[in-house]
């Protein structure tokens, strides 16, 4: 089959990887094309909703929005910038409507997330389908060539957003100082005003940040030099919903992974057997929880094991490729 896909300049990994799949299983997919031609569907890249209105204006075919997520909820619950009744929230609101009603498929993130877009926006069930993440295989992968550090490092990689839990990482991290675990920091964004106050207030000796912007092959042997992945650990609702792309980062290195007991992951990951799981905002559980696996590496490595074996048996590229193609295309 032939596809258009039209996406933002930013190529992210839940467009990446839906791109590398399509043409392992011998399919075109023709990206940044808006011209007419031949084709089976057109595809509209995560964050793009605008593009799905504009491309309904110019074409009867089969348009297939990769959304993810709403735009609602990453710009109005996800950061609060906005009230939900200001212009603004209106605004997302609308924008995500429509691209949802235009789409003839909607791609999301989770059964809870299909759940959450059709009662907020009025969308049958019938036009959403569940689609993961993935990664970009070209650039997480499993090397085992890479050493783990001498000290047992804990990795938190991502955007400190309210539901990231960053505090919480802080906090345990303070608890641990004098325990002989490092951890691993690497990312910014929304909350650092707060992560930075906070950091002046404990100085934990056992914390390093990295806020520079790292190359791919920098990025990938300084996650796999570490011994336990950090997932989103918030008390917040958006984690009843979103699946963060670290997490399948992880799973492909084959990293284990360390989650707030969120309902979401119980989706795709099982308690104590691909995951390890704490109570959400709660420094004290996670500090334990560490502890646990720093002194049962045997219980540790299995379930990063565990995890990697999940992730090439049903979350490669070309796997979640033909999952699409099998619920798009029967």
């Amino acid at each position: 089959m032939r596809f258009c896909y039209l996406n933002t300049k930013n190529i992210y990994p839940q467009d990446r990887h839906l791109i590398d799949g399509l043409r392992e299983l011998g399919h075109e997919v023709c990206e940044m094309e808006k011209k007419s031609g031949q084709r089976d569907a057109i595809i509209v890249g995560f964050t793009s909703p605008l593009s799905v209105i504009s491309a309904r204006f110019f074409t009867r075919d089969k348009i297939i929005f990769n959304a993810t997520v709403s735009q609602y909820e990453a710009n109005i619950i996800s950061r609060r910038e906005y009230g939900p009744f200001c212009i603004c929230a209106v605004k997302w609101w609308l924008i995500d409507f429509l691209s949802f009603h235009l789409s003839s498929i909607v791609l999301l993130e989770s059964n809870a997330q299909i759940e959450f877009v059709s009662r907020f926006f009025f969308v049958q069930k019938k036009k959403l389908v569940r689609s993961f993440s993935g990664v970009n295989e070209k650039e997480f992968y499993f090397d085992q060539h890479i050493k783990k550090n001498g000290k047992f490092t804990i990795l938190f990689r991502g955007r400190f957003l309210p539901e990231s839990g960053i505090l919480t990482v802080i906090e345990a991290a303070k608890k641990l100082e004098n325990s002989g675990v490092q951890f691993l920091v690497i990312g910014h964004g929304f909350m650092y005003r707060e992560f930075n106050v906070l950091m002046a207030k404990l100085q934990p000796k056992n914390v390093e940040h990295i806020h520079d912007k790292l190359s791919v092959d920098t990025l990938r042997e300084l996650m796999l030099s570490c011994h336990i992945s950090l997932g989103q650990l918030a008390n917040h609702p958006r984690l009843e919903r979103t699946l963060p792309c670290k997490l399948f980062e992880s799973l492909a290195l084959g990293l284990p992974y360390l989650t707030g007991r969120n309902k979401a992951i119980f989706e795709i990951l099982e308690e104590n057997k691909t995951c390890i799981v704490v109570n959400q905002n709660d420094p004290d559980d996670l500090a334990q929880k560490i502890l646990e696996m720093k002194d049962d590496r045997k219980t540790l490595d299995r379930i990063g094991k565990a995890g990697y074996d999940l992730y090439k048996q049903k979350l490669t590229s070309k796997k979640l490729a033909q999952d699409f193609m099998n619920a798009c295309f029967k």
